[in-house]
């Protein structure tokens, strides 16, 4: 018998297993992480994670700079005093063989961002001397009389009982402009008085014929011709004890400006305090104010440079700083017409220095009066012309 099969209809999906499958396929499975902490914690306790978003900085945003008159602390001047009177310890133990032991200056070390126009000098006023115990310390004096002929041993006298009447006991030679033009008037004598003394103060009434007499290797010294506001009627004392403690920058060509500020044998508590001073007085007295430095660091004469302040502010933020110098009132430029180039004019300074000076190019610049007074002028012209038509048309 042949056994026949029913046609059975197929079975229609259902939608709704379709949708459940579909859904299977777009959830995605959870990270472990997520899973461990969905178990650990309880569902009360457990919080939703969040991505993490970054925070951009926006470019506009300005980065503010302190400047060293707030980031130059006492601790910090402190640390930075003690490491290097480390260095200078291990420096003497090295060398131990030396009969003399001088004491060591210390210096300031001050890096600019933009360099100043021209050279020169600035003082500052520190609380305590920078010369050591063993220093020789000379006073160079105006005379009595002026001349060769006049001896120069009666001028010494004088200052001599001036300064000890007034109780003044740094001061250890004394030394009037008449004997220093006539006996170091060679190089190796101003070289050997330059080795003997190690703060040379002036009087500020024979400053610039001591200057000129003394040289430029005087210049390049640290404390070299302090000038001082000597009066022999007032208080003596006082006008030696602040040149003592002047200390003077000379400003070059470079970067670089070193200052003293004390020496090894001082205390460390009269260092910092010169070092505090200083960093207030450059907020006026350098060049550019205290923004134009860029880094400040302490030193010895053959020792690497202790930072104590640093800062990455663009010199782009900085102007070119310049210098103004004092000049006396009689200081008057010569000024005339020079014969080898017609229309140009030559300057002379009392210092020698000649300068050319280019012919200006003169622009004429018309005012109100004269627009209105060439105005009528062109009317009466244009008046007098019509004028001069008319009777020649009633001739014709």
């Amino acid at each position: 018998m042949v056994s026949a099969k029913k046609n059975v209809p197929p079975k229609k999906r259902n939608n709704i297993q379709k949708s459940a499958k579909v859904g299977k396929l777009k959830t995605k499975k959870p990270k472990t992480a997520q899973i461990v902490q969905a178990v650990t914690e309880s569902p009360k306790t457990a919080k939703q994670v969040k991505p993490n978003i970054e925070t951009k900085v926006s470019p506009n945003k300005k980065v503010k700079y302190t400047m060293p008159s707030k980031a130059i602390t006492e601790d910090l001047v402190d640390s930075c005093l003690s490491a290097l009177i480390d260095i200078a310890v291990c420096d003497q133990e090295k060398h131990k063989n030396f009969i003399f032991e001088d004491d060591k200056p210390i210096f300031a070390e001050i890096h600019c961002m933009k360099i100043q126009n021209t050279r020169g000098n600035i003082k500052f006023l520190l609380p305590n001397s920078t010369i050591s115990s063993t220093g020789e310390v000379c006073l160079v004096t105006p005379d009595i009389k002026k001349g060769r002929k006049h001896d120069h041993e009666p001028t010494i006298d004088r200052w001599e009982e001036i300064l000890r009447k007034a109780g003044v006991t740094q001061v250890k030679t004394i030394l009037p402009v008449r004997q220093l033009r006539v006996e170091y008037d060679q190089f190796e004598l101003k070289r050997r008085l330059l080795t003997q003394h190690d703060f040379i103060m002036v009087d500020t009434r024979v400053l610039n014929h001591v200057s000129h007499l003394m040289g430029k290797m005087f210049f390049k010294k640290h404390n070299m011709l302090i000038p001082v506001r000597m009066d022999e009627e007032k208080d003596v004392k006082k006008y030696i004890d602040i040149g003592l403690r002047t200390a003077v920058m000379r400003l070059n060509e470079g970067e670089t400006a070193t200052i003293t500020v004390g020496h090894s044998s001082m205390s460390r508590d009269k260092i910092k305090e010169n070092i505090m001073a200083l960093v207030q007085q450059l907020k006026t007295k350098y060049p550019g104010g205290e923004a134009n430095i860029r880094a400040i660091s302490i030193k010895l004469p053959l020792s690497i440079s202790l930072p104590i302040y640093l800062t990455l502010r663009p010199s782009s933020t900085v102007r070119p700083p310049k210098l103004t110098q004092k000049r006396p009132k009689h200081y008057t430029v010569l000024e005339d017409d020079l014969s080898t180039r017609p229309g140009h004019k030559v300057r002379v300074a009392p210092d020698g220095n000649v300068q050319l000076a280019k012919p200006k190019k003169i622009q004429k610049v018309r005012t109100i009066k004269e627009d209105e007074e060439k105005s009528d002028e062109e009317n009466e012209n244009d008046g007098s012309e019509s004028e001069e038509e008319a009777e020649s048309d009633a001739s014709e």
